[in-house]
């Protein structure tokens, strides 16, 4: 295209009622049309090509936002407003009336901001004039001449000030932005800045960042950082190697980023730096950005670490402190108000590792708003029959429903969720991912997916959305039941279709005869065998999910015997399962850990209510402490360990006070006899979770809702 410029036009009725474009400046001279605005034409980024577009109404630029101006064989072609093609809508005018807002106060405190600098340097320039008086009083002459300079130099701030404030800007600096980014950026609403104090994460957070090595040291995630200052945090001689291995090695767990795309655009960032001109990100690049790192430094293996440049030190609270920068990066950027791509992609992201960091809890809560926003973009109408320009094309829509899918399956496997009565959402009409890899996918070619007996690395999230229906349809069908004994039958169907779950994905369903080393190396991953280990630990555990409702009627009814031995054959499964040797970082997702305890759990009530002989209770004391000292020799120790190794001491001592004192239980509704059985009394309906009647009087805090809610300063 050819650079040539034409002479000024003048304007023909700008934003006429007779739609005739005006066009105000010089026009370029082209090959073709343009048919992005003047704003995203010059920024090269994405324009939904309607005006005003929806990129010019949320940076607050709609009454400027018209076609580029461009002379085509003579022909003059855009420029100025046309007829508007997209009547905004209200939320539109609203979202933009808040970026308007929204710059109004970047722009007075960057005033603000030069108004004091230039004051404060007026009064030490005052200060030295004073001394100078003092000292060279037989130079008068000299000194008159200073102070007339002094006085030329502050009015000439002053007026460079007040031209910039005419402007309503200040100098942009030497940094290079790659479009999104502006000043308003700076200005963040600070409505979240307690946030993380009282989900109970806040003290341990800063006491481990006063660890952090140079430097990171002198960054701090109190308060809101500049877009600037979060230049200073990057790795930038190890970020390719950490986003790489995210790629290879932990990018099939939820693949809610195309990975050739960001691939490409971080490659050119880091370049940017090597050149000298570091390009400021956006708020939300950078949340998802320190999620991804945060999570490969935490998974990769420590020699791998040390081999590309970090110190044990930086492995141990660097991923912590990537975290705690991914969220705040969240708060910074208004997720909430101005939800985001990105900002959704890194809320899928970061329960990879909350675990580890104790923050499962808070993570819950950001997953419920993102599933909100989600739904707000119509992410939940991504049927296979939705045209994939309505979300910019094949590779966005697959996007679009694979972030639905992981919000989706998190919100369906929340332990709370699994409770029959959880709140359930509208069922959405988003067909599930295609069974397609990433550099497969192209906005020029229809999308066909694989049939599930090809894995690819989207596979895994495919069948984890089926177990996530599974509970769903359970959850609505256990409810609307209304005798014990059809609740009972809603459960042992859905546990038949639980155990027929990955008939057709047999390269990820688990072999009970498999061995797990020696490990590929990053650059040739093969995920299907840590695949198949997550579904051998987690599917025992989902089966005690199911029957959970009946374990505490089981102690004392008999026909609802068969929910006691299911728990029980699926606990040992799962212990089983764990003892397995295995890479570690197959053992570091979380719910390979809570799975563990859960199974713990289940050994300790058997031990606790049975009613079993000596011998028989002596064993299962076996089987508990077997579990608590395998956590207790695990190197790398998380928060949901910790808990669980807490929770089953105290269940263990719960039994042996029992059976020590040979005491009547609560309430009285079962005596341990002398010879260590256990009378059993008839029980009604209300005998549902863990627990016996009269211990817990709500379903929502059984013995597995205690676990995963417990407060989370006392783990």
């Amino acid at each position: 295209m050819s650079d040539k410029i034409l002479g000024e036009s003048t304007s023909v009725g700008r934003g006429g009622t007779s739609g005739t474009p005006s066009f105000v400046g010089p026009i370029r001279m082209g090959q073709r049309e343009v048919k992005s605005c003047n704003y995203c034409y010059k920024r090269k980024v994405k324009c939904d090509k309607v005006f005003p577009c929806s990129r010019c109404i949320s940076r607050g630029l709609g009454d400027l936002c018209e076609q580029q101006t461009v002379m085509v064989n003579g022909k003059i072609i855009g420029g100025g407003r046309l007829p508007s093609q997209k009547v905004p809508t209200l939320a539109q005018m609203v979202e933009e009336n808040k970026a308007l807002h929204r710059k109004i106060n970047a722009q007075e405190k960057t005033i603000q901001n030069l108004m004091k600098k230039f004051g404060n340097e007026q009064d030490q320039d005052r200060d030295n004039d004073d001394d100078e008086v003092e000292g060279i009083e037989g130079r008068s002459g000299s000194t008159e001449s200073q102070n007339q300079r002094d006085i030329g130099d502050t009015s000439s701030r002053y007026a460079s000030l007040d031209r910039e404030r005419d402007m309503g800007r200040a100098s942009a600096g030497t940094m290079e932005y790659d479009g999104e980014p502006e000043q308003e950026e700076m200005v963040r609403m600070d409505y979240l800045k307690h946030l993380s104090q009282i989900y109970g994460i806040e003290s341990k957070r800063c006491k481990e960042n006063e660890n952090l090595p140079q430097p990171y040291s002198s960054f701090t995630n109190n308060g809101i950082q500049s877009l600037e200052a979060l230049l200073s945090t990057v790795p930038i001689g190890q970020s390719s190697q950490l986003v790489r291995y995210h790629c290879q090695t932990l990018h099939w767990i939820h693949t809610v980023f195309h990975e050739p795309t960001f691939l490409r655009e971080h490659d050119e960032w880091i370049d940017s730096f090597n050149m000298g001109r570091p390009m400021v990100k956006s708020y939300d690049y950078y949340a998802l950005y320190y999620a991804i790192i945060a999570c490969s430094l935490y998974f990769m293996d420590e020699s791998s670490a040390m081999l590309i440049g970090f110190n044990q030190e930086a492995v141990a609270v660097l991923p912590r402190f990537w975290f705690d920068t991914s969220v705040n990066c969240l708060q910074w950027g208004n997720f909430l108000l101005n939800p985001t791509m990105p900002n959704l992609q890194t809320i899928c992201i970061l329960p990879m590792i909350a675990h580890a960091f104790d923050a499962s809890k808070y993570l819950g809560s950001l997953m419920h708003c993102a599933l909100g926003s989600a739904r707000d973009f119509d992410f939940h109408l991504a049927t296979s029959a939705t045209n994939p320009e309505r979300f910019g094309g094949n590779i966005q829509t697959e996007l679009v429903r694979r972030i639905w899918c992981c919000l989706a399956i998190t919100d369906s496997l929340r332990p709370e969720a699994h409770h029959p009565f959880h709140l359930c959402l509208p069922t959405a009409r988003t067909s599930p991912p295609a069974n397609v890899d990433d550099y497969d996918l192209d906005d020029h070619k229809p999308v066909i997916s694989r049939p599930l007996s090809q894995t690819t690395r989207v596979t895994h999230l495919i069948a984890m959305e089926r177990l996530a229906a599974l509970f769903r349809d359970f959850n609505h069908s256990f409810s609307t039941k209304t005798t014990i004994n059809a609740r009972f039958r809603c459960v042992q169907d859905h546990d038949a279709r639980l155990q027929r779950l990955l008939d057709d994905i047999p390269d990820l369903k688990p072999r009970e005869d498999e061995t797990y080393f020696p490990i590929n190396d990053s650059q040739n991953f093969d995920y299907r065998p840590w695949s198949r280990y997550l579904w051998l630990t987690a599917l025992p555990p989902h089966r005690i999910m199911l029957y959970r409702w009946f374990l505490g009627k089981s102690y004392m009814d008999k026909r609802w015997a068969r929910a006691r031995e299911v728990c029980l054959e699926a606990a040992r499964a799962t212990l089983s399962a764990r003892k397995k040797p295995v890479p570690i970082l197959f053992q570091k997702n979380w719910h390979v850990s809570s799975y563990t305890v859960i199974a713990g759990m289940i050994l300790a009530l058997e031990l606790t209510n049975g009613g079993h002989d000596p011998n028989e209770r002596d064993h299962l004391k076996m089987e508990v402490l077997e579990v608590i000292n395998f956590f207790r020799s695990l190197t790398d120790k998380n928060a949901i360990v910790n808990r669980g190794i807490t929770l089953l001491e105290n269940m263990v001592s719960e039994a042996e006070s029992r059976s020590r004192n040979a005491a009547t239980e609560v309430n009285g509704f079962s005596v341990t006899n002398q010879d260590g059985t256990i009378d059993q009394q008839p029980s009604d309906f209300s005998l549902d979770g863990f627990f016996l009647q009269g211990m817990m009087n709500n379903l929502d805090a059984d013995l597995l809702n205690i676990f995963f809610q417990s407060d989370m300063n006392s783990s």
